[in-house]
C-alpha cells in the first residue's frame, strides 16, 4: 500500500515545519531538530495504539510526551545532537516519526550501567512499509556515530517485536545476551561484546 495522508484535522493540529532548516537530508526525507512546537506530533505517534503493539505500558499520555519531548530538546542543547523529527520532501509540514540517536544510560540487570547511544524509531502507521525507517534511522547513524565515537550504539528491543528486530538487522546491529533493566533485549552495533568492556 501506498502513503496515506493524514485527514485536515490532523493537518490543523500539526505544528507547520516546513521553514525550519533540516539537519539532514536524505533521498525523501528531512530530519529535524525537535522544538516544543512538535508536542502535537510526539503525542500522535507515541498516543497511538498502533505503535505501542509491543508496548505492555501502552499509549502514551499527552503529559507523558511532554515529559519526553523536554527532555530530546535538552538533548540538543547539551550534546548538539539527539533525536529528530522526520518529515517527508513532499509533505514537510507533517512530522511522521521521531528517530536517531541520543546519549543516554542504559540500565542492565544487576544494578550496571553503560553510557550509550541510544538507537531509537517510531513512525506513523501511514509511513510504515516503504523503508523510511532504514533511511532515517541510517542516516542519523552516519551524522551522530562520529560525534561521539567512544560510545556502543545500542537499541532495547522486546523479543516479540519482529519488525524493530529486522530493522535493528538491516542496520547491523546484533542482539546479545544482555536484557535491561525493563526486560528488553540489547541489540548492538560492531562487536557484541563491545558493552561487556563499558559497563560499570
Amino acid at each position: 500500500m501506498g502513503y496515506t495522508a493524514s485527514s485536515s484535522h490532523d493537518h490543523r493540529r500539526l505544528p507547520r515545519v516546513s521553514s525550519r532548516p533540516p539537519v539532514l537530508r536524505t533521498a525523501r526525507l528531512q530530519l529535524l531538530r525537535l522544538v516544543p512546537e512538535d508536542l502535537e506530533a510526539v503525542h500522535a505517534i507515541h498516543g497511538d495504539p498502533r505503535t505501542n503493539r509491543y508496548n505492555p505500558d501502552g499509549a502514551a499520555s499527552f503529559e507523558s510526551c511532554r515529559r519526553w519531548l523536554g527532555t530530546w530538546i535538552a538533548d540538543w542543547e547539551r550534546e548538539g545532537f539527539g533525536y529528530f523529527g522526520v518529515v517527508e520532501h513532499g509533505a514537510p509540514d507533517e512530522v511522521i516519526a521521531i528517530a536517531g540517536l541520543k546519549a543516554a544510560e542504559l540500565r542492565l540487570a544487576e544494578d550496571r550501567s553503560v553510557r550509550v547511544l541510544n538507537l531509537y524509531y517510531r513512525f506513523r502507521p501511514t509511513a510504515w512499509g516503504r523503508g523510511l525507517a532504514h533511511e532515517a534511522v541510517g542516516a542519523a547513524l552516519d551524522h551522530v556515530r562520529p560525534l561521539r565515537p567512544e560510545l556502543p550504539v545500542c537499541a532495547v528491543i522486546r523479543d516479540n517485536n519482529l519488525p524493530s528486530r529486522r530493522l535493528a538487522g538491516r542496520l547491523g546491529l546484533r542482539e546479545t545476551a544482555e536484557v535491561d533493566a525493563a526486560g528488553r533485549r540489547v541489540h548492538l552495533l560492531g562487536d557484541a561484546d563491545l558493552l561487556l568492556a563499558h559497563y560499570s
